[in-house]
């Protein structure tokens, strides 16, 4: 008999997919028992796992099998900095030296009533770059978009609402939600193996790029399927000096995927390659595999001097000293910041579900939506 979790393969993870035609394209491979491709995360890590295996029912057994019988336990010792607000205990636990960093004690849908939490959470944010929540699986989508509103302005799927993608090749974009069309949910299970897993900063292919971006946890893998974040602060400092001189006044050209067309368009944005902050005044490398493919075509910058100066940002990427691990569980949340991280899902959790709902969030401050680049002399903190 067949091993599988408590949901059977046959059923999608949302109802809303069962008759789309994406959702079809993939299930057909899954019942052609054709096993994920190696060039997704999800299918190469499964191999790794079960190298030699060519059946994907045989493939999904194997794997559930090796994770079978894990349970919940909680040991160890963690490190926190107690914080009192506004008559709540708190406990900061950091997961890196410089981002990332646990609220414990906190209810998102009572304790935030007053501008001090609110004033907290956000300087927190902006100091740590990403701040992860736990045990909040009772709050509403409704009530999870009234906390975004606490930070900025909610944007619609991929930010700013003068691009809305309407692909049919994203899966992503499949599952409506009532009454909140700025939710993206982002699905996955064994038919559609579905994880952002290259390092990236949201929708920077749009003129303004989102300020932030909120994740939800509503239904957890038993092991895997992290989110990294890599400190872009730390990437700009980490650049060989002769290289930061190079392309301090540079530009680079983002471009979105077909996931992200809107009437068969792909869009596209330029932006600095060193960016500043507009709270901070900090400098961050605005360079990632995810979306930037060349330079400006004003710089004129020769094909082979591009790709090396392309690599060696992107070297920067995802090194240990630069990044923290999120590990998710049903009612997590994280929120981080996108001038200032990268971030990518951890692609190794297939076959089992994963489901989370996104929300990006604008600031309220329209002038600092842009990306710029001035150097330190010349700007000042906003905050």
């Amino acid at each position: 008999m067949r091993q599988r979790s408590e949901h059977s393969a046959s059923e999608p993870i949302d109802s809303q997919l069962a008759d789309n035609p994406l959702y079809q394209k993939f299930k057909q491979r899954a019942d052609d028992d054709k096993p994920p491709s190696r060039s997704n995360a999800l299918g190469a890590i499964a191999h790794a796992r079960s190298p030699g295996v060519t059946s994907r029912r045989a493939l999904a057994d194997a794997i559930l099998n090796q994770d079978k019988g894990l349970v919940v336990g909680h040991f160890g010792t963690i490190r926190y900095k107690p914080a009192s607000v506004c008559g709540i205990d708190l406990k900061l636990e950091p997961l890196h030296p410089s981002i990332g960093t646990i609220v414990h004690g906190i209810d998102l849908t009572t304790d935030l009533t007053t501008k001090e939490m609110v004033t907290f959470l956000r300087e927190l944010w902006l100091e740590r770059r990403v701040i992860g929540f736990r045990n909040q699986n009772h709050l509403s989508r409704h009530q999870l978009v009234e906390f975004a509103e606490k930070f900025g302005e909610v944007g619609a799927q991929f930010g700013e609402r003068e691009h809305k993608p309407n692909s049919p090749h994203d899966i992503n974009q499949q599952i409506k939600v009532p009454d909140i069309p700025d939710m993206l949910v982002l699905p996955s299970d064994e038919v559609v193996p579905n994880a952002a897993s290259g390092w990236h900063s949201d929708a920077t292919w749009q003129e303004r790029p989102p300020m932030g971006s909120i994740l939800m946890c509503r239904e957890a893998p038993p092991i895997g399927g992290d989110t990294c974040f890599c400190d872009c602060y730390a990437m700009w400092e980490g650049l060989p000096l002769a290289t930061k001189r190079r392309v301090e006044f540079l530009r680079a050209v983002h471009v979105g995927s077909v996931g992200h067309q809107m009437d068969g368009k792909t869009p596209s944005a330029v932006h600095p390659v060193a960016r500043t902050h507009p709270e901070t005044c900090h400098t961050t490398l605005f360079v990632q595999q995810g979306f930037v493919r060349r330079f400006a075509d004003e710089h004129n910058i020769e094909p082979e001097e591009e790709r090396e100066l392309l690599w060696q940002m992107r070297m920067q990427e995802g090194r240990p000293e630069y990044t923290c691990r999120f590990a998710w569980e049903a009612g997590s949340i994280a929120m981080w910041d996108n001038r200032a991280v990268l971030h990518s899902a951890s692609g190794d959790f297939w076959p089992h579900r994963r489901m989370m709902e996104r929300l990006t969030i604008l600031d309220y401050d329209k002038t600092r939506r842009t990306p710029f680049y001035a150097p330190k002399e010349q700007s000042q903190p906003s905050h």
